[in-house]
């Protein structure tokens, strides 16, 4: 995405420190939850990773902007969905400004959905709008999309700048679907996490499937601004 990026990412890209959770977001929110809220993420993340000197070095005070990507990860877990879904609102909630605590962005049901968009026409066929929950288990959704993966002829790969905004045209849409928005005008405020998850639990907790969403078409728009990709996307 940076490279596909490189004027629009430029700021961001010249003092980026990238860190790896090795984790799913539940084990974060334990992590973070205290009995006063949440605690600092970046502290959290440097005593977690104290063999990382690059992160020990870091200063939080010289930190600008926190940007957190996870994937839902809702399946086979020891606690209820409805737990699950209750954290994931709460992380989305307090988690909504990257100068602040941080801005999450979560990946539906994983981020391997990035590749599964389709080359002819942007928008994913009906078979691909809908993923159960329960066939993500033992690697489901990525041999799902390896499989598709296989076929180079429709598969719009993750890899230049033209995928990338098909890629993001996708998902836009498909959100707009999930939200039962008109197509057209891009807004940033009807796309905030929180607002797509609302929509996303529906479909969890009363069909066990989810909507098919990449995290990083949303972070493009957060960072970029409405108006700006809605020009790229033109």
């Amino acid at each position: 995405m940076q490279k596909a990026f490189p004027e629009e990412l430029a700021d961001l890209s010249s003092d980026l420190v990238k860190i790896v959770f090795s984790s799913n977001i539940y084990s974060l929110y334990g992590k973070l939850k205290d009995d006063d809220g949440f605690l600092d993420v970046v502290e959290v993340i440097k005593e977690q990773h104290k063999e990382d000197k690059e992160l020990q070095d870091l200063d939080r005070e010289s930190v600008s902007q926190v940007f957190l990507f996870f994937d839902l990860d809702i399946h086979g877990l020891a606690q209820s969905i409805e737990q699950s879904c209750e954290q994931l609102c709460e992380l989305v909630k307090f988690f909504n400004n990257e100068t602040e605590n941080g801005k999450l962005f979560l990946s539906y049901p994983m981020v391997e959905v990035v590749n599964i968009c389709d080359q002819s026409n942007g928008l994913l066929p009906e078979d691909r709008k809908l993923f159960k929950i329960c066939d993500c288990e033992e690697d489901g959704f990525k041999h799902f999309v390896n499989d598709l993966n296989r076929d180079s002829k429709t598969i719009c790969r993750a890899n230049c700048r033209e995928n990338w905004l098909i890629i993001s045209k996708a998902n836009y849409e498909k959100a707009k679907w999930l939200m039962k928005l008109p197509t057209g005008t891009l807004s940033l405020e009807q796309m905030q996490q929180p607002t797509i998850l609302q929509h996303q639990q529906v479909l969890i907790k009363n069909e066990g499937v989810v909507a098919t969403l990449s995290a990083f078409p949303f972070f493009l728009l957060e960072y970029l601004g409405a108006g700006k990709m809605q020009n790229l996307l033109l």
